[in-house]
């Protein structure tokens, strides 16, 4: 196999959507040893409340914007700062997004910008200028986010709004690659950057130190596998044990076509469903990995940051 790889970002604006090919299938859902998601009462009662209490509320459960410290939101930042890529719009708002709103000043009360992941926007997915009010989360530690309302009128456009997708790091080959560009826009829209990778090099450097500064969430093709030489076959592997030992999340793409051509990562691995500690999902298409990746990071964002 060449040593190339490719690393390509994508470049089409939301609101451009590819259906992709085929038909959806049924997700098979076959075993997470990640923590299932829980109502907030189960989550705090099982990791206790926030080392800070929740922001003031309003009757609506909206946190006071004149709250939030600067510390606050620079700690949500730095915590997810590895995980996030500049969206293809600066400035773009749209649900599932992260994003940096620079807020007008009223007093010394509010801190000048706001950071978390947008739930919801009026009247629709839009540039900033064009927003009139919007909803977002801000994660808080061990326990569910709180949700601010931020309104036209508190948003400074004076200043720059920023705007991020979170990297999905894909290790695929080139046809594999061709699956997932079909379907890229949606991925896209749903607030996920594909991150193509079809080499294997840079697995290699992957150690217990520089682990935390790596994307959490992976796609790895069967195919892609199957293509890296014997000799480094099995150092690889022992990389990918490593990344799901180190809690990152891992998804086989694994198609159908695949049946008889090529050994899933389980086998690959010696994962086996029921009698060792980790098993990865395996999708057979695109649509099945944006379907599993939403899932998983909506609950992780849900729970809390660690």
């Amino acid at each position: 196999m060449a040593l190339e790889t490719a690393f390509r970002r994508f470049s089409l604006l939301p609101g451009f959507i590819q259906t992709g090919n085929g038909e959806p299938r049924k997700a098979h859902w076959l075993g997470d040893k990640r923590k299932q998601s829980t109502t907030p009462q189960q989550d705090q009662g099982q990791h206790g409340q926030d080392d800070r209490p929740p922001g003031p509320r309003d009757t609506r459960g909206y946190r006071d914007l004149a709250s939030l410290t600067i510390g606050e939101v620079d700690e949500v930042y730095n915590y997810f700062k590895h995980q996030l890529i500049p969206s293809p719009a600066e400035a773009w708002i749209a649900k599932n997004y992260f994003c940096q709103i620079p807020l007008q000043r009223r007093g010394a009360e509010r801190p000048p910008v706001a950071f978390g992941r947008l739930k919801t926007c009026y009247p629709a997915d839009g540039y900033v200028n064009n927003i009139e009010e919007l909803e977002m989360y801000f994660p808080r530690r061990q326990a569910p986010p709180d949700l601010l309302h931020i309104r036209f009128d508190d948003i400074s456009l004076q200043k720059l709004t920023q705007s991020y997708c979170v990297g999905l790091k894909l290790y695929v080959t080139e046809e594999e690659m061709a699956d997932f560009s079909r379907s890229e826009n949606i991925f896209i829209e749903k607030g996920f950057a594909p991150l193509y990778e079809t080499g294997y090099i840079d697995l290699l450097d992957v150690s217990e130190q520089n682990h935390s500064t790596l994307p959490w969430f992976y796609v790895m093709g069967s195919g892609w596998f199957a293509s890296i030489p014997d000799s480094v076959r099995g150092e690889v592997g022992e990389q990918l044990r490593n990344l799901v030992r180190w809690q990152k999340v891992i998804f086989n793409y694994h198609p159908r076509r695949y049946s008889l051509q090529y050994r899933s990562l389980n086998e690959e691995l010696d994962f086996q469903y029921g009698f060792t500690e980790h098993y990865l999902v395996a999708p057979q298409d695109t649509e099945q990995v944006l379907r599993k990746v939403e899932e998983q990071f909506g609950e992780m964002f849900m729970r809390g940051m660690d």
